[in-house]
């Protein structure tokens, strides 16, 4: 079972499959992903590098192709349009204008050798019939607007100039400038110290109540999500295995993949030391068998899980789950596996 249909949501991604060509021939990197948006939300896409989530986004935007990734099916509605039927004309005009995205590591994606009022500028007339004088003076509001002081003089600056955290705010401008209705942020904080991570959280949150803005933040951290987010969906080898409103889900989680991502969060004031996940996220060209997560799961069931292809299938409250034993109906974790999320002394240290 798939996820329902929202009639009004803005941004609708259905059974979406991206494929990359390599040596070993072609590997698919996202697998029959579907979620929504709805305007105003913020969904939070999370999972371990190697999930598949940057290459969502990246497909969202049309931008796979520069990657060497092909959306081989699905679709991807945006305010009612399938972006993947239309014409590279077409598409480039929502994209930009209608759509903003904030890549990770700003200071490799603003060019180094233009001002950075001169590159927002750049975006403003590319989407919007002003002149050049009317497209620096938004790049100058929209500094002022992200908090960077003086943006007046601050815009006939280069990049290099900048802190970490000051460029990513130049990357918001430069997102928001043609007030698009929708924000795709890939991991914005992730270059950030704990301090600056939370700024920049903080100001995404106040641009978007004050413009109603709809957001999907792609992270792998979900003290993020939980902060930000209200709806989230976690992805594994190019999957969604659980999905549903944040609070829900960080509170009783139904997958035991979103489990042992909890139980990896450090806990203020905990003795015990952290219970990781075993070993690691498969790469695309070697999956395993039925369910993807089972090698590094403590109640798979052999037979059953590393035979059966588990599908997403609805819950109450909005609820998605890809698991053959979802939560409340497990058996009891296998020993090995469990023995495997302890520390070596088998407790506290």
């Amino acid at each position: 079972m798939t996820a329902t249909s929202h009639v009004h949501a803005l941004l609708e991604v259905r059974d979406l499959a991206v494929e990359f060509a390599t040596r070993r021939g072609v590997v698919r990197a996202v697998d029959g992903v579907s979620f929504t948006i709805d305007r105003g939300q913020t969904l939070g896409l999370v999972g371990e590098s190697g999930s598949g989530k940057s290459v969502t986004s990246l497909a969202v935007m049309g931008l796979t192709g520069y990657t060497g990734g092909r959306v081989v099916s699905g679709s991807i509605r945006f305010d009612g349009r399938d972006l993947l039927t239309l014409d590279p004309r077409a598409r480039a005009e929502i994209l930009g204008r209608d759509i903003g995205m904030i890549f990770q590591q700003p200071i490799r994606s603003l060019n180094p050798t233009m001002r950075v009022g001169t590159q927002i500028a750049e975006v403003v007339r590319r989407h919007r019939a002003v002149s050049k004088a009317e497209a620096w003076e938004r790049a100058v509001h929209m500094l002022d607007r992200v908090r960077i002081p003086d943006p007046a003089r601050r815009a006939r600056d280069y990049p290099h100039t900048f802190s970490g955290g000051m460029c990513q705010r130049v990357m918001i401008a430069m997102a928001l400038a043609c007030e698009p209705k929708l924000l795709i942020a890939d991991e914005p904080t992730t270059a950030l110290d704990v301090t600056v991570q939370a700024r920049v959280l903080d100001l995404l949150g106040e641009l978007q109540a004050d413009t109603g803005i709809a957001v999907l933040l792609v992270t792998h951290d979900l003290g993020v999500v939980a902060r930000s987010c209200r709806r989230v969906a976690v992805m594994y080898c190019g999957q969604v295995l659980e999905s549903g409103p944040v609070r829900d889900v960080l509170d009783r989680p139904s997958h035991p993949y979103t489990e042992g991502l909890l139980k990896a969060i450090p806990v203020r004031g905990a003795r015990t030391r952290l219970a990781a996940i075993p070993g690691a996220v498969p790469p695309p060209d070697a999956l395993p068998s039925g369910c993807r997560f089972h090698p590094r799961c403590s109640y798979s069931e052999p037979g059953l899980c590393d035979v059966e292809i588990p599908q997403l299938q609805e819950g109450p409250a909005g609820r998605l789950d890809r698991c053959m034993h979802p939560g409340g109906q497990r058996p009891a974790p296998r020993a090995a596996t469990q023995a495997a999320l302890l520390p070596p002394d088998g407790g506290s240290p």
